[in-house]
């Protein structure tokens, strides 16, 4: 489906140094004529570690064809976190030089940054939803956004929706799978060199977990998470190609499991002034189900208004099954805009 698309950037300096967010605004091409005033949903979307904006287009445009009828969605903004795909490049010469500037709470600052900074438009609370969505590492951050707006009734944020969110309650530290251990081990040692963007695409097409992943985000991922060298990271190579997500941004999200548990603390703070929805994956490959499961505790005040699974796909759900993915994001926003909280405490399966 053909959708418009804006660039933006805006400028975060959560640790003194200014760090550069570059964003994307998609809109529906056959909306002939754009009255910002009027009601509709605006959704801002965060990808999780190794991952970008684009890789985000798939279920944008699975989003806009499921509202082709009823026109509900706006708009909706993807945002690069500041180490990584377009955002690493514009970035690089300080990731190199000092690269523990930068964690997951900068990524938070954006989002906060990017309400707070009139490119929406005017907002009127009750015509207007904006939604947040996060996948992984983007769950972290878009929890932590809300950190930006206190007292927690405040929250100008219409509803947060965490896709497949490496959060869990304190009594499941260190309890890590096997894969997760893997991939940990994995990302900061493996290969992320080629000859040639074809010899990139190639090679990762043919192995895991690139090959598991849905055509269209492969596309978008050899399209826009390749780059030529040399690089900051790589003076030195002067032939062939690289990711341009370098994977030393990747890696810090394994470093970083304590902003989780400021995750944590903050949706103990939020969950009873905003509605907060979980999707999973099914497959429980990253992350064991009682892990996923000790994140729903009450008696902490951790409650949420919709849970689904999403059936064939993993912690990667959103790369693996990108059209189940928008219909589950499409079935939230529906109900955010008709103010329709009916699907409290539900679980489901897609």
């Amino acid at each position: 489906m053909p959708l418009n698309v804006e660039k933006y950037a805006i400028s975060t300096q959560t640790n003194g140094i200014p760090l550069i967010c570059p964003m994307k605004r998609y809109t529906d091409t056959l909306r002939m004529v754009e009255d910002r005033h009027a009601p509709g949903v605006i959704l801002l979307l965060g990808h999780g570690a190794g991952f970008f904006k684009e890789t985000w287009e798939p279920t944008i445009e699975d989003i806009f064809a499921l509202d082709k009828k009823r026109k509900r969605v706006r708009e909706v903004w993807a945002l690069d976190c500041q180490n990584h795909g377009e955002a690493c490049v514009l970035n690089e010469d300080i990731l190199v030089r000092t690269p523990e500037v930068l964690t997951i709470w900068d990524y938070a600052e954006a989002f906060a940054s990017l309400y707070k900074s009139g490119l929406f438009g005017p907002l009127n609370p009750e015509l207007h939803k904006v939604v947040l969505c996060g996948h992984s590492a983007g769950s972290v951050a878009v929890t932590l956004s809300t950190s930006y707006f206190n007292p927690p009734f405040r929250i100008p944020y219409s509803s947060l929706i965490l896709v497949d969110p490496p959060i869990w309650g304190r009594e499941k530290e260190d309890q890590d799978s096997e894969v997760y251990k893997m991939v940990a081990a994995m990302t900061p040692v493996r290969k992320d060199v080629w000859k040639s963007n074809e010899e990139a695409a190639k090679w990762l097409g043919s192995r895991m977990p690139w090959g598991s992943w849905d055509k269209r985000i492969l596309e978008k991922y050899t399209k826009y998470g390749i780059r030529t060298l040399p690089t900051a990271f790589y003076p030195d190579r002067n032939e062939g190609v690289t990711l341009t997500t370098h994977r030393s941004c990747e890696n810090i999200a394994f470093t970083g499991k304590r902003f989780a548990y400021d995750a944590l603390n903050r949706l103990n703070q939020i969950c009873e002034h905003v509605p907060v929805h979980l999707i999973y994956g099914e497959n429980n490959d990253m992350f064991e189900r009682d892990v996923q499961d000790s994140l729903i505790n009450p008696q902490e005040r951790r409650t949420f208004a919709s849970i689904v699974r999403i059936e064939d796909a993993g912690h990667l759900v959103v790369q693996e099954a990108p059209t189940k993915v928008a219909g589950a994001i499409y079935e939230i926003l529906l109900a955010e805009y008709t103010n329709n909280k009916g699907i409290t405490n539900v679980s489901s399966k897609l």
